[in-house]
């Protein structure tokens, strides 16, 4: 019986009903205590099946035993290096970092039953003297990453792999430094910190945070529209920025990594989250390695001695490893880096790569959307202009090995700018847009083109890059500036190997070492490149010795002088131009016997501010720039009208039609073609046919968000 006094509000409960309570109090205290120890037992299970695969992905890196003896050999009284300099606060590429990534080779072959010092005494003192000298000092950078991201990042490894040696002061101090790594900041970098916190966690034992911190780390395997995996499966960090070599390649090696340890564990990664990551290599990544070297517009502001090669070696061993994460796809990650033939334009990161077996070339551009280029920590401090539409040509893979300190960094390859003796701004790490929208490009997945209408600093020009199989033909029209200064557009600059021939009012000679000025030119070859001009045209070549030194590209780095030999090759547009232009074919495997015809089966339509226009002469493919709406002729059957801005690649191919399309600017939401003709559509558009004009109209809906400035194809 249960009454409530009204005045003391007080309850009276039957003695029978409160032993029922009691039992009833008891078994849920059992059955939530028999819960929360079968999900203890769960968490401490996958801590320590995590905490074993972190160990075992760690020690697969196992080091040389021949390194372990020379990094030994340095080592002082104090736990320091002999070849450090400990005050150094250089805020990229941080010298003093050698310190825990040698430490971190001792302790992988310390910790490696395959090493042949695997356990050894001797080793272990070396390793806790270098180990506590660090803790000792905390030595701190300048520069935010290396407190909260790169020391933590290497330290942590090390700290899991001697968890158990480890003295509770080493424990205390190194986890002091581990926890100036909060979660927070957004795409590789967010997945930096994350993964620092469960370093951290795991020393502890917080599960619940080991549990938040993986949740963060699988939060960035999305496809956004801010930082991280783009829907075009390039990667942006900084802003909008193509970032596929600097935060993507190191983005794609964590991922590759985590999808590994968590593998097995409460946390591992579904089969979405490795469908988005696999796009992201095979769809994306793999497009920028040619030959075991990353293109140079790949590499972001880490144009370091060895960058292209080292991150294209970092690319394909991630290839090679997630082959485990995601064995189905075996086979492609295997053939990845294999020369693969295709044509593609990143639409959300402003850039074009055309593929053939026998070589590789890229564009990239900027818009008032995308980024061009940054530079941060004093690296990169000349690159200006290498989101200008920097234009690369590969064959050998050579042509550009760690140029960078002998460049005339206002002759990047494929850029229109002016040419004076002031130096060169220095960009910050957003980098930098310029004042234009029209800049894209289509693509049909084998050939394609790109465009754009450039603006900046004064410099106007409209610029094409129609890339056809073996050949891509460069076309630039309205010139002009109003400031008083010469203005050139760069074809190449790439390292000079044997004899510059050229081909001048039919004449064929070749050129000594020098500066020359060339009229009537028909065409240069140079390192099996070659390089036609329709018509002729006056263009000016420099060949011979230069000097340079690293530290003009990387402030840090070494001012010792080096020397080279170079090959450059632009077109003079004169002070002040007011309608300037160019035309150019780039042949590779070009000989003085087939230069001639490979550069004639090609028709420049049109080449002027509204509209460029290139077709082969076998009337398989025509490339089309409308700046602004108008007609193009494609053959005296087939003329082409667009209602509206736009670029079209229109194919024939046994008899089978396509028109391929794309939007520059990302704004409009359809685009109206017209053709002289009757025609009908199998997919890609709405169709109608006035036979009295005898015009077929087709609309075509353009895709918009994150699809924006992506090629629609019209059969």
């Amino acid at each position: 019986m249960l009454y409530v006094c009204s005045k003391t509000h007080s309850i009276n409960i039957h003695p029978c009903m409160k032993k029922l309570i009691i039992l009833t109090m008891l078994y849920f205290w059992l059955i939530t205590g028999f819960a929360a120890s079968i999900n203890q037992s769960a968490g401490d299970r996958g801590m320590a099946l995590l905490r074993t695969n972190l160990i075992n992905n760690i020690l697969k890196d196992k080091k040389p035993d021949e390194m372990i003896a020379g990094i030994c050999r340095l080592i002082q009284p104090d736990g320091s290096f002999s070849d450090l300099n400990y005050t150094d606060k250089t805020r990229g590429g941080w010298p003093l970092t050698d310190h825990l990534n040698r430490l971190l080779a001792m302790t992988i072959s310390w910790k490696s039953p395959q090493s042949s010092y695997f356990n050894a005494p001797e080793l272990k003192i070396y390793l806790f003297s270098v180990l506590d000298h660090w803790l000792k000092n905390d030595y701190i950078n300048p520069n935010w990453w290396y407190p909260e991201i790169g020391i933590p990042r290497v330290l942590g490894q090390i700290m899991v792999l001697l968890k158990d040696d480890l003295s509770e002061q080493e424990l205390q101090e190194g986890l002091k430094i581990l926890g100036r790594a909060k979660m927070g900041k957004t795409g590789q970098n967010k997945v930096w910190l994350a993964q620092n916190v469960i370093y951290q966690s795991l020393l502890t034992n917080d599960f619940k945070m080991i549990e938040i911190a993986a949740k963060s780390i699988s939060s960035e395997i999305i496809v956004t529209q801010i930082e991280g995996i783009q829907p075009d499966f390039s990667f942006h960090q900084h802003g909008p920025q193509q970032q596929f070599g600097n935060y993507g390649l190191a983005y794609a090696a964590d991922m590759c990594d985590w999808a590994i340890i968590f593998e097995g564990t409460p946390f591992s990664f579904g089969e979405q989250k490795k469908g988005i990551l696999r796009n992201y290599l095979l769809n994306g990544l793999k497009w920028v390695d040619w030959k075991g070297v990353f293109d140079i517009s790949a590499c972001g502001r880490q144009l370091f001695p060895g960058a292209q090669t080292g991150k294209a070696r970092s690319l394909e061993t991630i290839f090679r490893t997630f082959t485990v994460a995601d064995p189905a796809y075996k086979t492609q990650y295997l053939a990845a880096a294999d020369n693969f033939e295709g044509n593609i334009h990143f639409w959300c990161s402003d850039m074009t790569i055309h593929r053939r077996a026998a070589f590789y070339s890229s564009v990239k551009m900027a818009s008032n959307r995308v980024a061009g280029a940054e530079s941060c920590n004093s690296e990169n401090i000349q690159g200006y202009h290498m989101g200008d539409g920097a234009t690369f040509f590969y064959q050998s893979g050579d042509e550009y090995a760690d140029i960078f300190p002998f460049w005339d960094w206002k002759k990047i390859p494929g850029i229109t700018t002016f040419q004076d003796n002031s130096v060169l701004p220095v960009l910050n790490a957003s980098g930098y847009r310029i004042k234009s929208d029209f800049v894209g490009g289509v693509s049909d997945g084998l050939n394609g083109l790109a465009a754009m209408q450039f603006f900046r600093d004064s410099l106007r020009a409209t610029k094409s890059w129609f890339f056809f199989d073996n050949a891509i033909i460069c076309l630039g029209a309205g010139i002009r500036t109003g400031l008083n200064k010469k203005v050139t557009t760069t074809v190449n600059q790439s390292f000079l190997k044997g004899e510059v021939l050229i081909s001048q009012n039919g004449k064929k000679a070749v050129l000594k070492n020098g500066v020359h000025e060339l009229n009537s030119l028909n065409w240069v070859i140079q390192d099996n490149w070659g390089y036609y001009f329709p018509g002729g045209a006056r263009v000016e070549i420099e060949n011979g010795p230069r000097t340079g030194a690293w530290n003009r590209v990387v402030a840090p780095m070494s001012d010792k002088i080096l020397d080279s030999s170079i090959f450059q090759l632009w077109f003079d547009h004169g002070t002040m131009p007011q309608n300037g232009s160019y035309s150019y074919i780039v042949l590779p495997g070009s000989t003085p016997e087939n230069i001639q015809k490979a550069g004639s089966a090609f028709k420049i339509i049109s080449n002027t501010e509204k509209m460029q226009s290139v077709k082969s002469k076998n009337g398989a493919a025509t490339g089309i720039v409308f700046f602004q709406k108008g007609s193009c002729t494609i053959s005296p059957k087939m003329i082409l009208t667009s209602d509206t801005p736009c670029i079209v690649f229109y194919t024939l191919s046994n008899g089978k039609e396509a028109v391929n399309i794309s939007d520059p600017t990302h704004l409009q939401t359809y685009v109206t073609l017209t053709i002289n003709r009757r025609t009908s559509i199998k997919t890609g558009g709405a169709v109608s046919y006035d036979p009295l004009k005898n015009l077929t109209t087709i609309s075509v809906l353009l895709p918009k968000g994150g699809d924006a400035g992506r090629t629609v194809t019209i059969q």
